[in-house]
């Protein structure tokens, strides 16, 4: 394996604007069309319907404008402030020296370990090849000069390489943990679908990673398969391989698993990447915060074997971060209470092609508490975009994009107490928006289009928060009576859904057969629903009118009549709008008053709900 192994990207989306300038009247109601239709190419051939903005029905024209904005700025061009008493680093420095701006140390580790805390540490143009640590006590600021490019970086230039045979050779002592799971030296997952590694990626728990002028090799497992763009490590001979001849390439080979491990309350890192490093899985992340009040800003971590960034404190705040590229997931977190996240892209991660399950992808968060997600991007991801699970609660998504994921766009997971408003989810692989054994969660403003299943999914299964053998409970409240594992109180209000797959834009299901619709507690009002010309999908929504079957609605009438909602939701086949029978309400169910006790403080919450 080598974690930093590209995989074939899907295409882009594809957008194209044209105007529809005429009026529809929907039975009673007249809606102007405010903007007509974003041309969205979904993940294979299929042509996705064109997404219609109606004017007070479905998501807002500016859907996740904030998204825009995400990731962190392009490294060397941030400009923090230099205080007078700080310490300063460059490669060309002596640790001998005493620090200064004429005299800078050579090293960040010594710059670590003279500092005071609650210093700041400036780090010259450079390339870094380190493993810190910011010792418990030692509240440090970390960041770039002016304008200059910073990296750590967990590679090394690899030469002396010699002709053997078909190949070319070089020593190489170098061995790290290939442990496939967070316990070191434990065996993979045997339950069926939960093994981390899977028999098409073999190689994927292997941290070894090689790059040529800058493009990423692959790791094979035997000497007889090397081809012009892999090598294999004879880790019993000590001995490294090239399919091909490096003569006049820059052979670079990760030396380096950890880049940071953050001990220290309140350290901040800022204006520098993070590149190359080759953590194992049971090593958690090239950069840990294991500390509260830790915060990062325009902070880029990339290529890392397997975890880019992981978090387990509370506290925490990500500010225009960049996770990409790395052999697992981009971002994990577990027991992180209070996180604040502005701006984040998690793209690209997954590069490995570990199983989707039980983690991989962009962002996966378990156990955690009061999460605020916003103007975030979450794409190109080999497995689910963003991952909500273990009994997590109050949590809130807005403002950002989830897209063309191989897994789903959003996955919300025996967890409780949701927000997900003023996203844009498109073109995931599975379903757009997952939402299993999850309780009170209020789906409004969002944009969903183009999933291979369906748009938005509720679903449950048989787990039982009761049952202390199953897996995923948060210890330290086992008796909160808002975390019930049950898919109940689930608001899909003022969305927009559109899609041509076989599947229903709207899904509801007990998989145990347990529970209908009216079990559930289902509001599903003032939605927006676009299918292909042909009426592809031939359902609108499956619903469970009863707890054994699921019931499909070929229509959005057909849907009212039967259930009594969506009096003002508006369905369209290609461009146009089908009229409805004729109806006076107007539903605009209120949000809860959960929401605003838990994220009142937080703008980007109200700003998304208050979109409608």
């Amino acid at each position: 394996m080598i974690a930093a192994k590209k995989y074939a990207r899907r295409p882009p989306l594809r957008r194209g604007v044209f105007a529809l300038g005429a009026s529809i009247l929907a039975a009673a109601i007249a809606v102007i069309v405010l903007v007509a239709f974003a041309q969205l190419g979904g993940p294979d051939t299929r042509t996705t319907p064109p997404v219609p903005f109606v004017d007070g029905v479905g998501a807002p024209v500016e859907v996740a404008s904030a998204s825009l904005l995400a990731g962190s700025a392009a490294i060397g061009t941030t400009s923090y402030d230099l205080p007078s008493s700080a310490l300063y680093v460059s490669p060309a420095g002596d640790n001998d020296s005493n620090g200064s701006e004429d005299a800078p140390l050579r090293t960040l580790a010594a710059a670590v370990s003279r500092a005071e805390a609650g210093a700041t540490i400036v780090l010259r143009a450079g390339q870094y090849r380190e493993k810190v640590t910011i010792p418990e006590g030692k509240p440090l600021t970390l960041q770039g000069y002016p304008n200059e490019s910073v990296w750590l970086d967990g590679s090394r230039e690899v030469d002396g390489w010699s002709p053997d045979g078909a190949h070319w050779s070089v020593p190489w002592e170098v061995v790290f943990d290939s442990s496939p799971t967070y316990e070191r030296g434990a065996e993979d997952n045997t339950q069926e679908h939960w093994n981390f590694v899977t028999s098409k990626h073999p190689l994927a728990a292997n941290p070894d990673q090689l790059w040529s002028d800058d493009t990423p090799l692959t790791q094979v497992g035997q000497r007889s398969e090397l081809t012009a763009t892999s090598f294999f490590h004879d880790e019993d001979a000590g001995v490294m391989y090239l399919g091909f001849d490096p003569s006049d390439r820059v052979i670079l080979a990760s030396e380096l698993q950890r880049a940071l491990s953050i001990r220290a309350e309140g350290t901040v890192i800022r204006g520098i990447g993070i590149r190359r490093y080759a953590p194992s899985v049971p090593d958690f992340g090239a950069v840990t915060i294991e500390r509260p009040h830790v915060t990062l800003e325009n902070v880029i971590i990339s290529e890392s074997a397997t975890t880019g960034l992981f978090i387990t404190a509370a506290n925490t705040t990500l500010r225009n971060v960049t996770s990409t590229d790395n052999g697992m997931i981009g971002v994990a977190a577990n027991f992180a209470d209070n996180l604040t996240i502005e701006g984040l892209k998690a793209s690209g991660n997954n590069t490995e092609w570990f199983n989707r399950a039980p983690v991989a992808g962009g962002m996966k968060l378990t156990r955690s508490r009061t999460v605020v997600i916003s103007g975030s991007e979450f794409s190109d991801n080999n497995a689910t975009g963003l991952w909500f699970d273990q009994s997590s609660r109050d949590i809130a998504i807005t403002g950002s994009r989830l897209s063309e994921n191989a897994g789903h766009g959003l996955f919300l997971e025996i967890s409780a107490r949701a927000v997900v408003a003023d996203n844009y989810l498109a073109s995931n692989r599975i379903f757009g928006m997952k939402i299993n054994d999850t309780s009170s969660v209020e789906i409004r403003n969002n944009v969903v289009v183009g999933s291979t299943r369906n748009a938005i999914a509720v679903l449950q299964d048989d787990r039982l928060k009761s049952d202390p053998d199953v897996p995923g409970h948060d210890e330290r409240y086992l008796n909160d009576p808002d975390m019930t594992w049950l898919g109940t109180d689930v608001s899909i209000v003022g969305n927009t859904v559109v899609g041509d797959s076989e599947y229903a834009l709207i899904l509801v299901e007990d998989y145990s057969r347990t529970r209908s619709a009216r079990d559930f507690g289902i509001t599903i009002e003032n939605n927006l629903y676009a299918r292909a010309e042909n009426g592809t999908p031939k359902s609108l929504v499956s619903w469970p009118m009863n707890a054994i079957s699921v019931t499909p609605f070929a229509s959005l009438d057909d849907f009212t009549r039967r259930t009594g909602s969506e009096l003002t939701g508006i369905e369209f086949l290609g461009t146009v709008a089908v009229e409805r029978a004729a109806s006076e309400a107007t539903v605009q169910p209120e949000v809860p008053e959960w929401i605003a006790t838990t994220f009142g403080g937080f703008p980007a919450v109200a700003a998304a709900l208050g979109s409608r």
